[in-house]
């Protein structure tokens, strides 16, 4: 911000003798807003500011540098001790041309480069900095951020302009608007260096003083993580560093304003600074410049996106997401993930973290848009180098300066247009044991997956005496009760419990007498179990070695109690034993990698939130459920598919006129029902008719207005709805590919009437229509092939019979 501009003469002596000191760089436009006929005018114009300046390596030093798509320096401040030798090079220029006259990059390229010691710049020794650019058009980019370093490193900048287009830009980057010149054509620049020298040979002079102090962006408080892929190599992990000192610079660092972490990962991630180890922006400067990059042949972004969530995004880590502080993860990568991304990311955006992806090289660009909260937040350059340019680098720092989030606790509350995630609590009811194995088949080494999957599920319950209850029971040879389920009366305090478990050891697995302690010790009244009041009773057991006792029997017992057990296992635990243990064999969980176990956590809650009693069949509840599908020729082929998909979803549903209600309805350019909520009256009848269906054919979806007319005629009493009686209404729709028309708006109507939307999206649907569609971000679905469906409809099926 200009301070102010002290004159005391702005037409000095043009004697040597007076003359003090100052580098000059010199920018040019060597784009076609110049043009190679009217270059020489401007080269003219150059040399004229030379002769009027005593060039030489103590008083005024001269660089010089073209730009159009991208700035080329032509000498360096160092380059020339003479006056005579800088006339040379000047004479020696010729024209560049390019399309693209990007200002905003080539200001940068001399704040970066061309003030250096090293580039022959005499800052640190109070010599002037001064910057004269001479352009004839409009920046093809952003000029802020350049615009900023300059006047955060004191530089006094001119400008002439050529022309009326170019005048606007260069009096935003001039230290002031009197110090811009403006020449009404290319014949009157060369007689303008007369008018410019004045203020130029006034700062050589310190006749013409300006003192600048820069402001850094107004920024609200945040939490950013930068999550680095450590396998880029040297180039590219010092890009990612020098994009975040950039971005530091501009940002007001503090423990009550901006907070910035960083960690590295490739198969495993590591911490290089926590959201709270810098409290200044000298400090972690500093630390950034530690930063080294480590080999790899490949990456764990699905690791490495749940090691940030459980590791880093934490209160005693500096995190501040519970005071609703805005909490911003970017990634930077040059590989596809070698394990799963989707439920790592899910979880993020479950907590309302708002991720970013930027990829290079070798990363699936599919992958990062799944990582990322949105699709403009995903960005995949041809070069990583770019993210130190505009426009690039101006996209990225706007949405981490901008970015806000919404977390709340009970329902999801978004309107479809409104790009934030949000953090779901699920509204249940149930006591939950865990029965974590503490031998040395998990070991030390193993032991904080364990503990981070326990985390990662408490975090997504509302815990509470009325809602969700934890207890935790560990064992090895003996059973050990670490807290029980009445002990605790809130998440926060939960997490905090697991968090300072220590494992117990041991050689000796006894699983069937810790289950047996479990049922005795734990779901009873007297341990806070409100089994007695119908309240469902949910055991996960968690091992990593088989048990050296028998387990079927207390299994079957613990089934017969009422108890629903489910099993997580990795290691050399017995997996198909444990199908036998868990309620019922779909309810156990095993991965050969105790690193993919936090990830498990989100998978199973739909299941560890839903299943009771009888899994086969959903009994006694009312709901009216339509189906909205593509009946398009596109999908004629694979219109079997559809109907598969449809039958899984009813499937365990029990099926009635007073029970739930099934509507069908194809649509293309125009809906056309297939059969209402009031049609039929058996599941039987239902599925016949959905296998007699015929796509109706169609070139082209208008999803909007089908779904008006769901919402005007298929969800209306005339046609069996029961939204009157508080009846819930629920709606899938299938699509695969783009709607012609807005779905937003009627989507909104949709759920303001109360109606809760699934969107399932296959092959060329636009995953932001279906995300507009849907009542969350958690309620979308896609998958690239129609034949990929039957492996989604489980979790939507969960899903629906949430209350």
């Amino acid at each position: 911000a200009l301070l102010g501009i002290l004159c005391t003469g702005l037409v000095p002596k043009l004697d040597a003798q007076e003359q003090d000191s100052a580098d000059l760089i010199i920018l040019i436009d060597g784009s076609q807003n110049v043009g190679a006929a009217d270059f020489p005018d401007v080269r003219d114009f150059v040399l004229r500011i030379i002769e009027g300046l005593d060039i030489g390596r103590d008083t005024v030093r001269v660089a010089l540098a073209l730009y159009n798509s991208y700035p080329e320096i032509k000498f360096y401040l160092n380059s020339y001790d003479s006056k005579s030798s800088v006339l040379d090079a000047v004479k020696g220029l010729t024209y560049s041309g390019g399309d693209d006259s990007n200002l905003g990059a080539a200001l940068e390229e001399v704040a970066q480069s061309l003030l250096s010691q090293s580039a022959g710049g005499r800052a640190d020794e109070g010599v002037p900095q001064m910057l004269l650019v001479i352009s004839a058009g409009p920046s093809s980019d952003d000029t802020g951020a350049g615009d900023r370093a300059l006047k955060r490193a004191g530089v006094i900048t001119f400008g002439m302009a050529i022309g009326n287009t170019a005048s606007a830009d260069l009096e935003m980057v001039a230290s002031d608007k009197s110090f811009v010149q403006v020449a009404p054509d290319f014949r009157a620049v060369s007689n303008m260096g007369d008018q410019l020298l004045p203020y130029l040979n006034g700062v050589v002079q310190r006749t013409i003083v300006v003192q600048t102090e820069f402001t850094e962006l107004a920024v609200g408080r945040r939490d950013i993580i930068f999550l680095i892929d450590s396998t880029m190599g040297s180039i590219l992990v010092n890009t990612a560093r020098e994009f975040i000192k950039r971005f530091v610079e501009t940002m007001p660092i503090g423990p009550n304003q901006v907070q910035v972490g960083v960690a590295q990962f490739s198969d495993t991630p590591k911490i290089e600074m926590e959201l709270n180890s810098h409290g200044s922006r000298d400090s972690l400067v500093a630390a950034l410049g530690q930063i080294k990059p480590k080999p790899g042949q490949y990456v764990n972004i699905g690791t490495a996106l749940d090691f940030v969530r459980v590791n880093m995004l934490r209160t005693e880590k500096g995190s501040r997401i519970h005071q609703g502080i805005p909490q911003i993860v970017l990634l930077l990568t040059g590989k596809k993930s070698n394990d799963r991304v989707e439920q790592p990311a899910r979880a993020l955006h479950r907590m309302g973290v708002l991720t970013m992806a930027v990829g290079v090289k070798a990363a699936d660009g599919e992958e990062l848009r799944q990582i990322a909260f949105s699709e403009n937040v995903a960005f995949l350059p041809r070069d990583l180098r770019l993210i130190l340019r505009n426009p690039l680098q101006r996209q990225m720092v706007d949405a981490l300066s901008t970015l806000a989030g919404t977390v709340v606790t009970e329902t999801p509350t978004a309107p479809a247009d409104v790009e934030i995630t949000t953090v779901e609590t699920q509204k249940v009811v149930r006591d939950f044991v865990f029965l974590v194995d503490g031998s040395n088949y998990i070991g030390s080494t193993n032991w904080p997956y364990v503990r981070d999957y326990m985390i990662n599920l408490v975090n997504q319950l509302d815990v509470r005496p009325e809602r969700a209850q934890i207890g935790l029971v560990q064992f090895a040879q003996d059973p050990k009760i670490e807290f029980y389920l009445n002990r605790y009366n809130n998440r926060q305090d939960v997490v905090n419990k697991i968090s300072q478990l220590r494992l117990t050891g041991g050689s000796v697995l006894n699983t069937g007498a810790a289950m047996r302690h479990a049922l005795s010790k734990m779901f009873v009244s007297s341990a806070g179990s409100r089994r007695r009041q119908g309240v469902p009773q949910v055991l996960v057991l968690i091992t990593g070695g088989p048990s050296q006792d028998e387990i079927k029997t207390i299994a079957d017992q613990l089934a017969l109690a009422g108890v629903l057990t489910f099993t997580v296992s990795s290691g050399q635990a017995e997996e198909s034993l444990l199908k036998t243990v868990a309620f019922v064999p779909d309810l156990a969980y095993h991965d050969s990698s105790f690193s993919n176990i936090p990830a498990m956590a989100e998978l199973m809650m739909p299941q560890l939130i839903t299943v009771v009693g009888d899994v086969d069949t959903i009994n006694g509840t009312e709901r009216d459920v339509a189906f909205l599908i593509d009946g398009t020729d596109n999908v004629r082929a694979d219109f079997a598919y559809i109907q598969d998909f449809i039958i899984k979803v009813i499937e365990p549903l029990d099926i009635g006129i007073d029970r739930v209600r099934v509507s069908v309805v194809q649509h293309s350019e125009t809906p056309f029902p297939s059969f209402y909520l009031n049609t039929y009256q058996t599941k039987d009848e239902v599925i016949t008719a959905v296998n007699s269906m015929k796509p109706t054919g169609g070139r082209s979806l208008n999803t909007g207005s089908a779904l008006r007319f769901m919402k005007d005629t298929i969800l209306s009493p005339q046609y069996g709805s029961r939204a009157a009686q508080n009846v819930p209404q629920f709606l899938i729709v299938l699509t695969g590919g783009r709607s012609r028309d807005s779905v937003k708006e009627p989507a909104g109507a949709l759920k303001t009437e109360g109606v809760v939307p699934f969107g399932v999206g296959v092959r060329d649907a636009d995953p932001k229509q279906i995300r507009a569609i849907s009542h969350n971000p958690s309620f979308a679905f896609n998958v690239r092939e129609f034949s990929e469906l039957s492996t989604n409809n489980v979790i939507m099926l969960r899903e629906i019979w949430l209350d």
